[in-house]
């Protein structure tokens, strides 16, 4: 009777985690930045920030490889921390913000390689041209915000030669491959949770 209600209890979870689908992930956008830095003719690496972006996460804690990231980046929102600069990457020469209003980054798979550590790779859309890009990920965290929504962290790296979307300004000059260092919280949407931008050290 003991091994008959054993095998039942397993018959009964065991196509439960076989179903299991990633959940639905809301970034925080109080705690998640984009990051890149560019060569200066040889003298520094200059470091920039796209300040307004959004996107979904789709992520399975149970199989890492099953999930899936889409993010959209406001091109206007691009910022190297001096107005002449933030002025010249807006116009034709770099990124053209009133022709291509946006960068877009689509997954197409995601390798677990263990220990936390994955692989993302994806398209990449820029100035009008897609191409594939990786990036090499890691999860941090996963835990519980005040309110006890779920939340998730990673930090990802990757880099990109602007030359191949048409981005030629500068080229032997400036630097032209280009590194990301990206920063993302995320949320489970729906499960409560204090709200976004509380500031640091709140429990979120």
């Amino acid at each position: 009777m003991k091994g008959t209600l054993i095998l039942s209890t397993a018959a009964l979870i065991l196509p439960a985690l076989a179903t299991a689908e990633p959940m639905e992930y809301s970034l925080d956008m109080s705690h998640s930045r984009v990051f890149f830095d560019v060569d200066h003719q040889g003298y520094s690496m200059m470091r920039g920030m796209f300040r307004s972006f959004d996107g979904t996460l789709m992520y399975d804690a149970e199989d890492p490889s099953a999930s899936s990231v889409s993010i959209s980046i406001d091109a206007d929102s691009v910022d190297m921390y001096h107005d002449g600069l933030n002025n010249h990457l807006k116009n034709a020469d770099f990124f053209d913000v009133e022709v291509h209003p946006a960068l877009t980054f689509e997954s197409t798979s995601v390798e677990d390689l263990g220990e936390g550590r994955l692989r993302v790779d994806g398209n990449l859309t820029m100035l009008g041209q897609s191409h594939p890009v990786s990036f090499d990920a890691v999860h941090n965290q996963m835990g519980q915000v005040r309110g006890g929504a779920t939340k998730v962290g990673f930090s990802a790296t990757g880099s990109l030669d602007r030359t191949a979307y048409g981005m030629n300004f500068g080229a032997g000059n400036l630097g032209t491959d280009i590194s990301f260092n990206i920063e993302i919280e995320a949320t489970r949407p729906g499960e409560g949770g204090a709200p976004a931008g509380m500031g640091m050290g709140m429990g979120q």
